[in-house]
């Protein structure tokens, strides 16, 4: 576990754009990839009509199958995470998948000639490999998006994504959650998460 948690934070810092091999069609890790961009790309389309709980509902169950989420709250919580009893880790994991499909859900509300490109795969430590994509604006604006996959018993699933090409999201939560367990115990950092989670629904911005 370390040595993968020592991936998931060294990813972000490879020259990934000069490295990575173009994509590979049916690579398993690329079709998770191209499957939850699919999925995305529906719910922008159809953003006004589902709303932010149907784009939630519809969402779920493609952010389940692309996430290791399990894996995620557990990094996310860090040192506290052994210390954790098995409800608490439960709690956690659930509260963790909420809050990723959440944020999904709030991000991507509306569409404007956006798509998605993937660009190449790139192995890292072990057995993981980091997926290179991008969204593509109408405008022509490009954001980056590396995501951190790894194969668990049932496929392959992102473990991290690199927004911008580098920023982790997984670092960004690790610092936060860790941090609240520490200081307020997990109870406060559940709650916490459903507040914001409760914001998303009620339209009160994304990260």
């Amino acid at each position: 576990m370390r040595r993968f948690i020592a991936v998931v934070f060294a990813v972000g810092g490879l020259a990934v754009g000069s490295l990575a091999a173009p994509a590979r069609a049916g690579t398993p890790a690329t079709q998770i990839i191209e499957t939850l961009h699919e999925a995305l790309i529906g719910v922008m389309k159809d953003a006004d009509r589902l709303g932010y709980d149907g784009r939630y509902k519809t969402l779920d169950p493609a952010v389940r199958k692309a996430f290791g989420l399990p894996l995620m709250a557990e990094i996310a919580a860090g040192q506290h995470w052994k210390n954790l009893t098995e409800s608490e880790r439960t709690s956690l994991v659930a509260a963790f998948s909420r809050f990723t499909t959440a944020s999904y859900a709030t991000r991507f509300k509306g569409y404007k000639g956006e798509r998605f490109e993937v660009l190449g795969e790139q192995p890292a430590r072990g057995e993981a490999v980091v997926v290179r994509a991008q969204l593509v604006r109408s405008d022509g604006e490009i954001i980056p998006l590396n995501y951190l996959m790894r194969p668990f018993a049932d496929g392959w699933r992102i473990v991290d994504v690199y927004l911008k090409g580098s920023i982790s999201e997984l670092a960004t939560r690790r610092s936060e959650y860790s941090s609240v367990i520490g200081r307020e115990g997990l109870a406060v950092l559940l709650a916490r998460i459903d507040e914001r989670i409760g914001d998303y629904a009620r339209g009160r911005g994304a990260e």
